[in-house]
């Protein structure tokens, strides 16, 4: 069986996998150090995974959405995709097969657009 190395923040006591430059937690600088691995019982959680199960559960009826802008697309099915237009500030990657009408749907996207400003239309193949 391979040891497994953990390493734990001397500030704060945040353990991580592996040597990190700085605690994600407490955001000190060269505070890890190696220390021995915590070995769960079978059955068990470790104690990191444990704070994480003790969220409590709230209804999603309860769950506030806050509406960011979006953009008309002009194309009905488009704007049922992607929730009701093009979100401010979004990337939307376009993928499938050769020759299914990718970039003819991208160049009348562009053309039809309606939002103010410009659009970057960016195409690869592998």
């Amino acid at each position: 069986m391979k040891a497994i190395k953990q390493f734990t923040c001397k500030s704060c006591g945040h353990k991580e996998a592996k040597w990190l430059g700085r605690c994600p937690e407490c955001n000190t600088w060269n505070s890890f150090v190696e220390s021995e691995p915590e070995i769960a019982e079978p059955g068990r959680r470790s104690s990191h995974r444990k704070a994480e199960s003790e969220h409590i559960p709230v209804p999603i009826t309860s769950i506030h959405v806050e509406e960011e802008q979006r953009y008309d697309s002009a194309i009905e099915e488009l704007n049922r995709v992607l929730g009701g237009g093009i979100m401010k500030g979004a990337s939307i990657l376009i993928g499938g097969e050769p020759g299914i009408g990718k970039s003819t749907l991208m160049l009348k996207l562009a053309h039809e657009l309606k939002a103010p400003g410009r659009v970057l239309y960016v195409s690869g193949e592998s």
